[in-house]
């Protein structure tokens, strides 16, 4: 909700209330019936807010991060060419596949599949 238009009516709902109170002292039956009127239409006015700003706290909020990460080796690094195990036949990024979190390689050339093995760098 609006800060200002809660700050609003909070300040609506003081001076119903402290007018509610005063009619509610002063004598009579009927100052006592407008007074309490008064006092419970505050009441539900601070209850509004309340339920307001709870209703807002209680809202998820999207986080957004971003990291620039630059990775860099101790040594250098050469690029392989990846080869199909069948034929020989260098293998693309379109011929790779993720399959329940393993690599699948599907040969263009000749159409043979098979699961990428990452070999230790050691």
């Amino acid at each position: 909700m609006n800060r200002i238009l809660e700050g609003l009516i909070v300040f609506v709902g003081i001076v119903l209330l402290f007018l509610g109170l005063i009619f509610i002292i002063a004598s009579g039956l009927e100052n006592t019936s407008v007074g309490a009127v008064m006092v419970l239409i505050a009441v539900g006015m601070f209850y509004f807010v309340y339920r307001a700003e709870k209703l807002e706290a209680a809202k998820p909020t999207l986080v957004s991060q971003t990291f620039n990460v630059k990775m860099e080796g101790s040594g250098k690094f050469d690029e392989k060419e990846m080869k199909c195990k069948s034929c020989g036949a260098p293998i693309t990024e379109k011929d790779l596949k993720i399959v329940q979190g393993g690599v699948m390689v599907t040969c263009s050339y000749c159409g043979a599949a098979y699961a990428l093995q990452e070999e230790p760098k050691w």
